[in-house]
């Protein structure tokens, strides 16, 4: 075991101030400890914007998010750059939470320690048995991501930074043990996008946004209201069983489902569409953004716009996808 996963897993057993929870009780973005920050939705730097968990086989449609006590799972973080993929270097945890619902702490030493320098940050889990799960119905998966150097950790405090005081970030992710009646799906982020009312195809690898006949959104600086409709699908907001109310008896709930905006230029008017559980109006509801192109002093010429969409459930369940337009001055 090299000296970082030690001191990884003393990292597990300290109170951790700036964690941030991907996917759970923090509704997306996740976000370094630190001073003021660009707006959530803007990407200036470097970030860490989600977490997806695939169990079982890669194949199943749509994807379980909660392997089953034993069952080995993928987890994919999303890290999006302005000017392309950086180095990265990462280090991260597997533990049971701690048993209060608002601690990000681990109940005790971790499952299992990951390490690597792969972008995106990929790595295979296995769901402890039902021993040694206990009582717990979650994991804790959680550790710290850098650029272009690598994680370091004090050992005295467990707080988690990077080598050579380059930037980083902390980052968690919550995966849901599934039982015989308990299992999630992650939702699907690609069900269609439009522009301003006008389909919005994703752009190929390779090609360039901003040639003539890319067939992206071509916008004028400084121009505002746009209107991005994120198209949803009644199927990725799932029902599930709860107890709930005093005293608690099993109650059906229906998935809601919060899409995180993301964008490398302009203002997004806001960093969330929400589409909520009990929304009926519609099979498959529409939601909508609005977004204001970067001002002409801020463009060089045409510029390429990346637009990132992450969906989650709310139970763990996540997806992404992204879109690209073009700002000309």
């Amino acid at each position: 075991m090299t000296n970082s996963q030690d001191i990884l897993r003393r990292f597990a057993d300290k109170k951790i101030a700036c964690l941030v929870l991907a996917g759970t009780a923090l509704v997306l973005g996740l976000a370094g400890c630190g001073p003021t920050f660009d707006p959530a939705s803007l990407i200036k730097t470097t970030r860490v914007l989600g977490a997806r968990v695939v169990a079982g086989e890669p194949s199943e449609s749509p994807t379980r998010a909660s392997p089953m006590p034993g069952e080995s799972a993928t987890v994919t973080w999303l890290v999006e750059s302005p000017a392309g993929a950086p180095p990265l270097g990462w280090a991260f945890a597997l533990c049971a939470p701690a048993a209060s619902s608002t601690s990000l702490d681990c109940s005790g030493a971790p499952f299992a320690v990951f390490q690597g320098t792969e972008n995106p940050p990929r790595m295979n889990v296995t769901a402890p048995d039902a021993v040694a799960l206990g009582a717990a119905q979650n994991l804790l998966l959680y550790g710290r991501v850098c650029v272009d150097s690598a994680p370091i950790f004090d050992p005295t405090s467990g707080l988690p930074s990077c080598s050579e005081g380059k930037p980083g970030t902390t980052a968690t992710a919550t995966i849901l043990v599934g039982g015989p009646t308990t299992a999630n799906h992650n939702p699907t982020a690609e069900r269609g996008f439009t522009f301003d009312g006008a389909p919005w195809p994703a752009t190929a690898p390779g090609d360039d946004p901003c040639a003539v006949d890319a067939g992206v959104p071509r916008v004028s600086a400084g121009t505002e209201k746009h209107t991005l409709g994120i198209a949803t699908a009644g199927a990725d907001r799932e029902t599930y069983t709860i107890l709930y109310g005093d005293p608690p008896v099993e109650t059906t709930k229906r998935e809601s489902l919060q899409i995180s905006q993301f964008a490398t230029a302009g203002e997004l008017k806001s960093a969330y569409t929400f589409v909520e559980g009990s929304d009926e109006t519609a099979a498959d509801p529409v939601g909508e953004a609005r977004w204001d192109a970067p001002k002409a002093k801020d463009l060089t010429g045409a510029t390429p716009v990346q637009f990132t969409f992450v969906v989650h459930d709310g139970r763990g369940g996540t997806d992404w996808t992204s879109r690209t337009a073009c700002a000309v001055p």
